[in-house]
């Protein structure tokens, strides 16, 4: 019986995720078009250095938001192993 509610409720969690997902792709960004920081990008990325938009954007503008991002993933996993080294320590003695 403990599998069949592991089950179901992997199914609802998936189903709810998905919901989500397609939610998000129906909203309307139209009105985005004309953000000052959309002007900011495509006026100031060749003071960048960078070649194009596309480059400056990935490179200059999100390469902190990502190293911040391998860092947190970094930290979880070195966590994870930390704690699963301590627990099979302690089943052997």
């Amino acid at each position: 019986m403990k599998a069949v509610h592991k089950n179901i409720l992997t199914l609802f969690l998936l189903l709810t995720i998905a919901v989500i997902l397609l939610h998000g792709l129906d909203l309307e960004h139209e009105d985005k078009q004309e953000s000052p920081l959309h002007m900011y990008y495509l006026e100031t990325y060749e003071e960048a250095g960078s070649i194009n938009l596309v480059e400056s954007i990935l490179l200059n503008y999100r390469a902190y938001d990502t190293f911040g991002e391998v860092m947190v993933l970094y930290v979880s996993i070195a966590g994870i192993l930390i704690l699963s080294e301590q627990k099979k320590g302690g089943e052997k003695d």
